[in-house]
């Protein structure tokens, strides 16, 4: 059960207090607690955030053989709570934006890719040299808009490079689709063939799975007090894969996914230490 994930690490401050963050790092940091063996590929500044970003890779398990260490400020986003939910002011040209080709490129089971970390050329001429040799395998797309650090193409190439795409019903409306969530999902399987399946999240009404050419499967609602949704999508995405990679069906894959992004909404910070329950549910 092998991962490899492509993407940033960054510092998510919260007023005086730091939190590390980035989708991908949450996703990496998740799947390697869920058992994964997980092979990260980003990039930290040789500065006091980026060694305290590796000591928090170390900790959490995380193998720091693909992150470079390079000349540029590690990546940091000021984030405010409104309701629970994040806004995201993103500082430009980090070392996220320049992830070198990494040395010693691992196996996989599933290539994990974003958004973000395409926002300047040399990361995204990276990730395309990788989305090239990790041809064949399944490529799983996360799409997280941020600020205006997307285009159409970026999207375009993306959605053409995924076997499986996870988006947010408040994205879906970046692909300016009318009509249902359901109505989005059928009109991109139908423009982008080599997408094999679609998760959709659905925030307090949970998530759903549109297979192409299989029937739509619905998640139960969480139950959760929620404290924040930051990262909460990130452990969906990590507790999804986790389960699909040991080949358990759709439908576990997305219930169990759903009880651990709930779980994180009722913590502050994104990898929360898990309790037993979810423990063993992934067990």
């Amino acid at each position: 059960m092998r991962l490899t994930v492509f993407g940033e690490i960054l510092w998510d401050i919260f007023g005086d207090e730091r939190k590390i963050g980035g989708a991908p790092f949450n996703i990496a940091a998740h799947a390697a607690r869920l058992g994964a063996e997980v092979d990260f590929i980003s990039a930290v500044g040789k500065d006091e955030n980026g060694r305290a970003a590796l000591d928090e890779c170390r900790r959490l398990g995380l193998d720091c053989t693909n992150i470079a260490v390079i000349d540029k400020p590690t990546g940091y986003c000021m984030v405010t709570l409104k309701d629970g939910t994040p806004d995201y002011d993103l500082v430009p040209d980090t070392a996220y934006d320049n992830i070198p080709m990494p040395s010693v490129p691992k196996d996989a089971d599933v290539f994990y890719f974003g958004t973000l970390a395409q926002r300047e050329d040399c990361s995204r001429q990276t990730l395309m040299d990788l989305l090239e040799m990790y041809r064949g395998k399944e490529i799983f797309l996360d799409v997280n808009i941020r600020q205006h650090y997307y285009t159409d193409r970026l999207l375009d190439d993306s959605l053409k490079a995924a076997t499986i795409l996870k988006i947010s019903r408040e994205e879906a409306g970046v692909f300016g689709i009318p009509g249902t969530p359901e109505d989005i999902c059928a009109k991109l399987l139908d423009r982008y063939p080599g997408i094999k399946l679609i998760i959709m999240t659905l925030d307090s009404d949970g998530a759903f799975v549109c297979p192409r050419g299989g029937s739509i499967i619905y998640s139960s609602k969480p139950c959760c007090r929620v404290v924040s949704t930051v990262g909460a999508g990130d452990s969906f995405s990590a507790g999804f894969l986790t389960c699909f990679m040991k080949g358990e069906t759709l439908n576990d894959c997305i219930e169990k996914a759903v009880k651990l992004s709930g779980f994180v909404c009722e913590h502050t910070g994104a990898i929360p230490e898990y309790d037993l329950s979810i423990s063993r549910l992934f067990d």
